[in-house]
């Protein structure tokens, strides 16, 4: 936390103090926490263009990911013409959107504003809060893949949670805090939609978790691909819940799964392209709305 550290110094004698002031959103009008933000962001890049100018850091950044291409995945079982990469290549655009949004791309720069990131930590953990997997088990046709899903609701439980609560104290959310947030539009969008989907298929509830977890892979390999390592705890924690040989072999097993039993022809493609649609907004939603 270093380099935070410094980014404050500065800001306080450049700003008189910017940085950081929207832990008291909560008391601010609107027109004054927009004015705040606005501040903090234009703190934040000063703050780092100094920084690397004096070499203090060395900024490196992560390139935008390339168009879309079938068999992009084939090494997770996506490979030309499987259920998995069409499904994949119906929502191109978006996806690219998604994975090369300004949140992703803040945040594998170590260039985003802490007042986004503790908004996204508390939109993120109410999605969380969903409890998708639990259905999943339930309608899954197989004891194997009933087990599969367990363990992995699992390790959701002792990683992903363990990393909301963490920097969510961290950052000093209190729980007061946490649940008078109200939900952003695409949070609660995408809530009302999964709520909607676990009353549907197997297929399609499949489809959907295969979705979520694989666009997730594909912005944290966005940087390893570059080679850079954040060097904020928070953006480095949540790039490394979502890169690595297990959460590879994890989107694998789901890719494999909708490759089993999902269709190109059937809801499962609305449902691929409803997910990605979702995901996007919910990055760009981060962001204060004017």
């Amino acid at each position: 936390m270093a380099v935070m550290a410094v980014m404050e110094a500065f800001c306080f004698l450049r700003f008189g103090g910017a940085f950081g002031t929207l832990g008291t959103a909560a008391i601010m009008a609107p027109s004054q926490r927009a004015t705040a933000e606005r501040s903090e962001e234009m703190c934040v890049a000063f703050a780092l263009a100094a920084l690397t100018e004096g070499g203090l850091v060395t900024m490196n950044h992560v390139p935008e990911a390339p168009q879309s291409a079938s068999g992009d995945y084939a090494w997770l079982g996506a490979e030309p013409g499987s259920v998995a990469d069409q499904l994949y290549m119906s929502a191109a655009d978006e996806w690219n959107q998604a994975i090369n949004s300004r949140f992703v791309n803040e945040l594998l720069d170590d260039t985003l504003p802490e007042s986004i990131l503790k908004s996204y930590l508390i939109q993120d953990f109410k999605f969380f809060n969903q409890g998708i997997m639990a259905h999943a088990i339930e309608l899954a046709p197989r004891q194997e893949t009933k087990d599969m899903l367990a363990k992995q609701s699992q390790w959701f439980a002792d990683n992903e949670a363990t990393y909301f609560t963490g920097f969510l104290k961290e950052y000093g959310i209190t729980d007061e805090e946490y649940n008078n947030s109200e939900q952003t539009p695409a949070n609660r969008e995408y809530c009302e939609y999964l709520t909607k989907l676990v009353q549907g298929t197997w297929e399609e509830l499949i489809t959907a978790l295969c979705c979520m977890e694989w666009i997730y892979l594909a912005w944290a390999k966005r940087t390893i691909d570059a080679g850079v390592v954040q060097q904020i705890p928070a953006h480095k924690g949540w790039v490394d819940l979502h890169e690595g040989d297990y959460f590879r072999a994890w989107t694998g097993r789901l890719i494999a799964l909708v490759n089993e039993y999902a269709s190109v022809d059937g809801s499962e493609a609305d449902v691929f392209r409803t997910i990605v649609h979702l995901e996007r907004r919910f990055f760009e939603d981060s962001y204060p709305q004017r």
